[in-house]
Parts: C-alpha cells; structure tokens; sequence
C-alpha cells in the first residue's frame, strides 16, 4: 500500500520527472535524480544507504556522504511531500531498518503502467490481435526517449535501463506480430525493418520481418533478411541461427502454407471439428484460499522438481507443506497427471500400493509392482502428502516406481527426508513476521471481520504476534481467527498458554490441523522414546544451542544420533550458516515440550541446564579479555537467552550462590554489550539473594559499579568499588583489591581530586603485581594516562596510553586496547591536534563495530563528533551526536552523563560551530541512522599515511 499525495506520478521512460496534479516538480541535480531512482527501481523494498551511497557517488564518495545523503533525502521529501509533519512515522519516502523505501502505487509509475499495458497486450496477441494492439500501442506511447535518459554516465540504473529496453523491444515485437496477425503487413515490415537496424541480434524481429515479406509477395527479400540474420549472428556473437530462426527460413524456402495470412473468420472456417474427449476428471482440490508468501518457494521446488525425479518439501506440522505442494501441482504441466495421494489417513503400511493407486483412478491395486505396471512409461506427476507417519514403507514403493516408471516424477511432502538414492528435499522456511506472515494474518482475519483493516500501530502488534507464533502459517491462522472474539492486544497477551487460545480450527481441516497443539502432537507422537527424552531436556534451551551444550545438560546416552531425529522429523532446526552448527526448536514445539514434562522431570533438566549456564558464564568471564575476547563475546551473544533463563530460574527457585555466579560473570559482557539496566537489576538482585558472606560478592560489586558508571552515576559505582575494597582487604582477597583499584583511581578523578587517584595507583601496583592480571595492569596503565592528562600534562599522558596500549595489546585485552585509544584522541583534542584526533576515534569506531562492543562504540562515536566539531566538520559531528543519542537511549547509555569531564566538551563543540536550526535538522539526520550507517561514515574518514594501511586501531606514534 503506498502513501503517495493523490496527483502524483514518476516518469522514467525518458528523462526522470514527477509531476503532481499535473504540474511538474523540480527534483534539482543529477544526485537528487540518482537518489530516487534509485528508491523506483527497488519497486517498494528497503535500500540500504550503502547501496544508495554507491549508487548516487561510485567511487568518488566523499567522507561526509551520510551526511549529504540525509540532506538529499530532506530535499526529496519536501519537493515529493510538501505537506508531511515534521518527524511523521510513515509517510511516502521513509527510513526503515538499514535504509530507505519510497512507497508508491505501481500506477503512479510510467514503467509499471508500460509493464502491465504490455503483458496484457501479449497475452491477448493469440486470441485478439486488434484488442492487443491496441494495449500495446499505448503502452510503446508512454515512452518519451531512452529510460532514465537524463542520468547521464551513471551508473545507477543501467541494470533496470537494459531491462526496460528489453521489454521495450519484446512489446514492440508483439506490436508488429499483432499487426501481421491483422493483415497489415506494409506497416509492419516498415516497423520491423526498424526494429532490426536498431536491434540486429535479435532473432525474433528477423523471423517476424521474414514472414511480413513473405506475406507481401517478397519471397527472395524475406530469404535475404535471413541470410542478413545469419550474417549478423556469425560475426557479432560467432553463433548460428536458433531452431526458430531455421525453421522460419526452411518454411520459406518450401513455400509452407502455414505462413500465409487467413482473415480470423476464415481461421475459424477451416479448422476440423475436434474429436469430442471425455470430459477430464478433476484429480486436484481446488484451494479455497490464496497461498501467501511462498512465491520463492513454488518456483524453487519448481526448479527441483525440473532437475529432480523426487523432491520432498520438509517442515514442521502446520508449515503449509501440503497447501505448497497443491499449488506446484496445480501449475505442473504434463500429458498425464498431476495426481493427488492423500496419505494421512493411511495406517496400514499394506494398503499404501492400494491407497497410491485408488488417488489416480487406477484398478485395484495390490502391490508396488501392480501400480509400477498401470503407470508404465507415462509422463505424470504424483503427488504423496503426509508420508512422516509411513516413511519407512513410502520409501522403498517411491524408489520402485522411479527406477520402473521413466516417466514418473514424484512430489512428497512428510516431516523428514524419504531417504532414498536421488532424492532432493527444500525444508520449507516460516514466514517472514513482517512481511508474509503478518500478510496471512491481516487476510484471514478480514476473513471473520470484514472491512475491519489494521490501523499502523495494529500492524505492529500483527507482526510480534507472528513472530511469537515463529511464522508458522497454522497458529497464524488460528491466531487470525481469534479476531473475531478477542482483540490484537487479547491474543498477544494471551500467547503465553498459546495451546488453550489457539485450540478451535475449521470443523472440516484434518484433525492433526483443527489445534496448534494437535498439529505438535502428531509429530512428537512419531518419536523414539530417546529422541522424545532428548525433546523434552532441549526444552530448556531458550534461543538455540548448539551441540556441546546439549551434550552437557542431555548427559548419556550419546545425544547426536538422537538430534538427528528431531531435525529429520521437523522437531529442531538447524541454522546451516552458524560455525559450530546451532539448533532450535520452534517457540511453540519448546513450549509443548516443556508442558508435557512431569514436575520431577522439569526440575531435572532445569539445574541441569543451570549448571552448564553457571560453567559457560565463569569460563566466559575468564576468557573476555584475552586474545579469545571476541570470540567469547559472540558465543555470549548467542546464549544471552540461555544465560537469562538460568539466572531466573536461579533466582527464582532461591538458589543464590548459582545466581551470583552467574550475574557476576557475566557482569562484563553486559558492559559491552550495553546491557546496563538489566545488568544493575541482576546483580542487585543476585547479590540480596546470595547473603553478605558470599566469596563471589568482591566481583559482583565491582562488576554492578561499572555498570553503574555506564548508566551515568559514577558515584553509586564508587561506593560499589569502595564496599569491594574493604570486603577484599577483610578476607585479603588480592585479585578483588588489584581488579578495584584502577577503577577507585578513576572515579577520584572523575570526582576532581588526581592527586588521590595519583596515591591509590601508587598502592595499587603492588596488589596488581601480586595477583598476576596483565589485563589489570594494562587498565592500571590506561587509568594512570587519563589522571596524568587530568593534571594537566597532556603530552606525558600521551606516552602513558601508548605503553597501556602495548599491554592491553601484548594480553589480548581489547577493551582497554581501546580505551587507551579512546583517552589518547581526548588527548589529541587538547593538544589541538583535532585531525589525528578524528583519525584515532574514526579507527575506533570502526574497529568496535566489527567486534561489537556496543557502549565502547557509542563513546569512541561520541569523541569522534566532538573531533569532527573542532576541525570544522560540525555538520557531520552533529550527525553521528544524534547517531549516539539514539542508540544510546534504546541501551540506557548516555556518552555524556558517563563521561562528565569530556562529554559536554564533545557536545559544545559541535553544538557552537552550528546554527540552532542545522543543529537540529542534523541530529534529526543522525537519530535515524543505524549504528552500521555511522560506521560506514567513520570507515569513510580514515586517510592511509606512508607506513600506515588505515587499518591500525590504535595510533603509536606519540608526542614526546
């Protein structure tokens, strides 16, 4: 659905223009022009800034092209939407995920208008030529010159050029075979000597021309144009004519009877009385509804099905394997077929030759071997659904009626692979929540509440319904069908007891299909009683595993046989690109698997998984900073939902010694990754749960300070540290003292007292050495840099950070690595050297994007616009300050509030450098980027010096 102002139309075939009620609009330069078009040709998908980026510069994209892309994209919406609120959420040209989309009605578009004149022109051509010509004639009118004709030497639209060209040339091919079909054969040799002048490759203009001077009396000029044909080809491409080209001229030359031209009358007249055929029987259900969002998927199993003697669609009960299968069939052309084998009410394994047979009006049949015999050499397909509960016996009549039946193509659909030699299968993905799936579910509920169309915000909630609903087009459609009782709000809420809620399907669909949890149950029910153990122990699993971790909560028996079930039956996905693999079940397979536990069992397979959480968190814990720091970040990523579900159920059944371990360890990969309120809330909750006397309280509390810091409140993270401090000194605990004191040291600074920061460095060195950390004296290190520049010796602080830097370095510490950099660019601004400052923190920027440290990204993002202010950039540093701001608000991190003493600094020198009104517009820019976007704005600033490739993260050179 678009939302263009009504009047308005974009003209591409010639030079780019809109007008709106008529009047024509200024679109300003060529870039401006590149822009929309580029938008156009996505046709309604989102293009991402890079692309657009490179679409409108190539290879000369300036360092500031996010900057002036965003003004570009002002200027289109004020030219294209003049009357938009300032901030609208959706409207004609909008910002969605990684880049834009400019929503307009096909018919609004020259092209699109061509296209539909055009194929509508073709599909007439064999019945009504005039009534074709007609819609052709139009269509051909639209063009006013070459597509896009005033873009120049850009490159930005020469795929969709040669695209528009070739439908061009086919609609001017139909146009005169419509008027040789009409007679007039003077205009259209006139029309296609043009046509091979001005395209003398392709063959079918030839062909046309030959037969129009065929029809004209001009035998020998028709033979001439073919052997110009011929001529062309060889020397241009080295081919020969095509079949079609060959034939036409062998038709020429015997004067074939079949080139004449009939009057449709006299067509009529002398076509034979076809023999009267038995009227064919209907061998396939007709749908009763439209299949949604599997386009893809018909024309891929279509190609499989083209390479392939047997092909079958896999998917979990209620993926829409069947309704598929129909459609494919339902188009499938062959002399005998396609038909149709329902098999799921078949339990006998004896009667499946019989069943088989009875589907395609065959006599009884009593074995493979009967049924191979009455198929014999005929072309068909056959379609055997629902074979998951006989597979066993499926396989073996499948291989038979292949290896006895050359003609025979078969099309399964089960809830695993047949297994045999030659088979291909296409596992039949979900639907995509925001685009297909919410699609189904907006049909289907207009099914039961006609006219009642969603609102934007209803839309929204459609589409987390069908994410929770994983996209599986049965509980979408049970979902739908709820609309007509309970409200969008009703159904969400209620989704968490989905098998009560979505419990009532159509009195007429299958019994395994009339529930969610009926359709869940017939394929549980195929399980061993092994896999069905192994289902319910994954159940725990939230968000995926992979199979170390099954191995560690499942125990013996060995469980890769027993996975290999569960994904052959449909049971648990696999994610093919994840190195390990990793594995998930459907939400609502885990929840039906977890429902069917008995409570002893539950409690088992919980600490089970609690366990191996609390050993995964520590081991991480130890590893992030080191040289395995990123990879360790990564797979903390991928277990975050595992992590949280075992520290509620830890907190939840009050095991506070597993929750604090947990919370503890994990304290800074929540750091990174920005996970800072929810950080604070589970160490508190944590550290009140595991009493005073817990070892692990030391880590805690320095883990929930600098959580604290990052939240804006360095003085609760200093009374955290102090509380760490005096515990350890009790209990003389070395490493909590060595790990606390650089950052007790950092705090006194922050709080404007160096002097006792420089004394607490002082003592500790001593605890740091004792306890054995690099990676604390690389921290210590980076912490002396920033007291030193705060005392007022910027250029001594410089050599600091350097050396800080080649420990972190040495250790695999990248965080403080980082760090060093980050002060070392504050460094640089104080020394008014702003260009290396932009330098270090773009390379930072950069750098902490690959590797995903969220909060290190936004502040190195937020010096890096101060920078941009100081060297005269404003514009852009305004740009990345809205970046940050809006980044930082949906992880609970503000740049400025942690960083009190440079923060504002950052702010004020991009904020003076502009007027109020820029200032504003440019941080609006910026709030609608995504972090990937001001990356690429960072990557776009780093200059390459002699010595130097530009992919060194840390500067070294210092000021001494």
């Amino acid at each position: 659905m678009s939302a263009e102002p009504a009047g308005l139309h974009f003209s591409v075939l010639g030079p780019l223009a809109v007008t709106h009620a008529g009047e024509p609009l200024d679109l300003g330069g060529t870039r401006v022009k590149a822009l929309l078009a580029t938008l156009l040709i996505a046709q309604g998908k989102v293009v991402t800034t890079d692309r657009i980026i490179d679409a409108v510069w190539g290879e000369q994209a300036p360092n500031s092209a996010v900057a002036t892309l965003y003004s570009y994209i002002t200027r289109l919406r004020k030219t294209l939407e003049p009357d938009r609120l300032p901030r609208a959420a959706t409207g004609l040209l909008d910002r969605q995920g990684p880049g834009y989309v400019l929503r307009v009605r096909p018919e609004a578009v020259d092209s699109e208008r061509f296209a539909a004149l055009a194929e509508r022109g073709a599909r007439l051509l064999p019945d009504d030529p005039p009534a074709a010509a007609e819609s052709l004639s139009t269509a051909l009118a639209l063009w006013r010159g070459p597509a896009y004709a005033d873009l120049g030497d850009s490159e930005v639209a020469n795929a969709e050029i040669a695209r528009l060209d070739n439908a061009r040339l086919a609609a001017r091919q139909d146009h005169a075979a419509a008027r040789l079909s009409m007679g007039a054969t003077v205009q259209a040799v006139g029309e296609l000597e043009s046509l091979v002048r001005e395209h003398p490759l392709a063959e079918r203009s030839w062909e046309l021309l030959a037969l129009a001077l065929y029809r004209s009396g001009r035998q020998g000029d028709a033979l001439a144009a073919l052997r110009s044909a011929r001529e062309q080809l060889i020397e241009e491409l080295g081919v020969d004519p095509g079949p079609s080209l060959r034939a036409v001229e062998a038709a020429v030359l015997r004067q074939d009877p079949a080139l004449d031209w009939r009057a449709p009358k006299e067509a009529a007249a002398i076509i034979e009385p076809a023999e009267p055929k038995e009227p064919a029987r209907p061998r396939l259900p007709a749908p009763l509804t439209r299949l949604i969002g599997r386009d893809a998927a018909v024309a891929a199993v279509k190609d499989l099905l083209t390479a392939h003697r047997l092909v079958t669609i896999i998917g979990p009960g209620g993926a829409g394997k069947s309704r598929l299968a129909l459609e494919i069939a339902r188009e499938h052309q062959d002399g005998d077929g396609p038909w149709l084998a329902l098999l799921a009410d078949v339990t006998d394994t004896g009667l499946l030759p019989a069943a088989v047979g009875a589907a395609m009006g065959t006599a009884i049949t009593g074995s493979t071997d009967h049924l191979a015999a009455s198929i014999g050499d005929r072309e068909m397909l056959l379609v055997l659904d629902n074979c998951e509960h006989l597979v066993d016996a499926v396989a073996p009549l499948a291989e038979t009626l292949l290896s006895l039946c050359p003609g025979l193509r078969l099309l399964a659909t089960s809830r695993e692979q047949l297994a045999v030699t030659g088979e291909a299968t296409w596992d039949l993905p979900p639907l995509d929540p925001d685009g297909a799936a919410a699609e189904l579910f907006t049909e289907r509920s207009l099914a039961v509440r006609p006219g009642r169309h969603p609102r934007y915000d209803e839309r929204q909630l459609i589409s987390r319904i069908c994410r929770e609903l994983d996209g599986l087009p049965l509980a979408i459609e049970l979902a739908a069908a709820q609309t007509r009782v309970l409200s969008l709000e009703q159904i969400a809420d209620g989704l968490h007891d989905r098998f009560a809620l979505l419990a009532t399907g159509s009195r007429t669909a299958p019994e395994r299909h009339r529930s969610l949890e009926a359709a869940i149950a017939s394929s549980v029910r195929l399980l061993t009683e092994p896999e069905r153990e192994l289902l319910g122990c994954l159940s725990h699993f939230e968000g995926g595993f992979d199979l170390e971790a099954a191995e560690r909560v499942a125990g013996p028996p060995a469980v890769l046989h027993r996975l290999g079930g569960l994904v052959a039956k449909s049971l648990v996905t696999v994610d093919g690109a994840a190195v390990p693999r990793r594995y998930r079940m459907l939400e609502s397979i885990r929840q039906y698997a977890l429902r069917t536990l008995s409570g002893d069992e539950r409690a088992r397979w919980a600490g089970r998984h609690l366990a191996w959480a609390v050993e995964l968190a520590e081991t991480a814990e130890r590893r992030l900073r080191t040289f395995d720091g990123e990879l360790w970040l990564r797979r903390l990523r991928h277990e975050q939902a595992n992590t949280r579900a075992a520290l509620s159920h830890a907190l939840a059944t009050g095991d506070g010694d597993s929750a604090l371990r947990i919370a503890s360890a994990l304290s800074w990969f929540w750091y990174r990754n920005g996970d800072v309120h929810e950080g604070i809330a589970r160490l508190s909750e944590a550290l009140d749960r595991a009493g005073a006397d817990h070892p692990g309280r030391g880590q805690a509390l320095i883990g929930r300070a600098l959580l604290r810091y990052l939240a804006g409140d360095p003085f609760a993270g200093n009374d955290d540290v102090v509380l760490a401090l005096r515990e350890a000194e009790a209990i003389g605990d070395v490493e909590v003292m060595a790990r606390a004191l650089p950052y007790r040291a950092y705090f006194l600074q922050l709080s404007g007292d160096p002097d006792q920061a420089q004394r607490t460095l002082a003592a500790g060195w001593t605890h740091v050495r004792a306890a054995g950390l690099p990676w604390v004296e690389a921290e210590l290190m980076m912490v002396r840099g920033q007291i030193t520049r705060v005392a007022g010796d910027p250029l001594l602080a410089a050599g600091q950070l350097v050396q800080a830097a080649d420990i972190a370095e040495a250790c695999g510490h990248d965080w403080a690595y980082c760090s060093s950099g980050w002060i070392g660019a504050k460094v640089a601004m104080d020394l008014g050297d702003t260009g290396r400052a932009v330098q270090q923190a773009a390379r930072l920027v950069v750098h902490l994007d690959r590797v995903q440290d969220v909060t290190s990204w936004l502040a190195c993002a937020h010096v890096l616009a101060g920078a941009l202010g100081m060297s005269g950039r404003a514009a852009d540093g305004a740009v990345l300050l809205g970046t940050v701001s809006a980044i930082g608000s949906r992880v609970g991190y503000s740049p400025e509030l942690m960083d009190p003493l440079d923060g504002p600094r950052n702010v004020a020198a991009v904020r003076t450098a502009l007027s109020p009104d820029v200032y504003e517009e440019a941080t609006a820019m910026g709030a609608s980027l995504t972090k990937e976007d001001a990356t690429a704005m960072a990557r776009r600033l780093i200059v390459s010096t002699p010595g130097d490739d530009g992919r060194q993260t840390v500067l070294r050179n210092d000021y001494s």
